[in-house]
């Protein structure tokens, strides 16, 4: 394996991950009866939220909605305007960042992605904002995989096409319902995930953190569940929040159906190769759960023993974020 080969298969990943972004209006109509579907898995008593209530009101950046307004165990509730999370920010306009830095008082981009997707589409810069990078993906794990890939690729009839090139990263395993497990469980996403806390435990009153990765679902979805299970926030609600990604790119993700449906795919496996679009599964962020409570006890026994959040810097992130 040369080293170019790698290059150009982590080039091709990094561009994979940023395909289906959504650049769009936020919280498009649901329209998908699949959407409906894994919305309905969650009681309306969990759904505190709706797409309109936790929007950002930002045109040029997908899936830009906020934490505030869920209720924590202990009646509490996440404080608005706080904590945002989005898909990558490449595209935001102008009136974008001045909502940022206006409305919002962004101090801190916290950036997922790998380096290569920051490097092909960078973070603007913002006056008065930290960007930082902090890289969820194990790189050596993606690299091999990108191998597999990138012989998957060279097998096809035109490996240059887009869904050619998305049904071969689930193929490869770079994308699939275990992807957050290895997010929460490799050496990257623990430093990294740490170093997230790290800046909300020092992030001044009446500021806020924005963590984004490219489409705003996965590793974003992997962090705003920390998050609102540091804070309290039942495991039904997070599951909620993570769903409400369906409901924001339902238009999108009628269209990639319809675009899987007519290459032949099996209805079976529509949904698993969505999952490299711009839906997300239930499945996914339930064995991420499921393993944190294996291994762990609970998410809080996983903050306590890998991201050091324990008791003290618990009741510190609470006394901040929740009124």
């Amino acid at each position: 394996m040369t080293y170019k080969r790698t290059f150009t298969a982590l080039s091709l990943c990094a561009a994979l991950l940023l395909s289906g972004c959504n650049t769009g209006t936020p919280a498009p109509a649901v329209s998908e009866s699949s959407t409906v579907t894994a919305s309905a898995e969650i009681t309306s008593a969990a759904r505190s939220q709706t797409p309109a209530s936790v929007s950002l009101g930002l045109t040029g950046v997908g899936n830009a909605r906020e934490l505030g307004g869920y209720r924590s165990a202990d009646g509490r509730t996440v404080r608005n305007g706080v904590l945002l999370r989005t898909a990558a920010l490449g595209n935001a306009t102008e009136e974008d960042i001045g909502i940022l830095r206006e409305k919002y008082h962004l101090a801190v981009v916290a950036d997922l992605r790998t380096d290569t997707e920051a490097e092909k589409v960078p973070d603007p810069g913002i006056d008065g904002v930290r960007n930082l990078r902090l890289p969820i993906m194990d790189a050596e794990l993606l690299a091999e995989r990108s191998v597999r890939m990138s012989e998957l690729l060279a097998e096809s009839e035109d490996p240059t096409d887009r869904m050619t090139q998305l049904l071969a990263a689930v193929d490869a395993g770079i994308v699939s319902d275990r992807m957050y497990v290895e997010f929460l469980m490799g050496k990257q996403g623990k430093e990294n995930y740490r170093k997230l806390f790290e800046e909300l435990l020092a992030l001044p009153e009446g500021q806020s953190l924005l963590f984004h990765c490219s489409q705003g679902k996965d590793r974003t979805g992997v962090a705003a569940m920390l998050i609102l299970s540091a804070l309290g926030v039942d495991e039904e609600t997070v599951m909620a929040d993570y769903l409400l990604t369906n409901e924001y790119n339902a238009e999108l993700i009628a269209g990639e159906r319809r675009t899987l449906a007519e290459r032949g795919i099996p209805e079976d496996k529509i949904d698993t190769y969505l999952m490299a679009m711009d839906r997300v599964s239930p499945e996914t962020m339930t064995n991420a759960l499921n393993r944190l409570k294996e291994d762990y006890g609970s998410v809080e026994g996983y903050l306590a023993q890998e991201l050091g959040v324990g008791e003290t810097e618990l009741t510190v992130l609470k006394d901040k974020f929740l009124r």
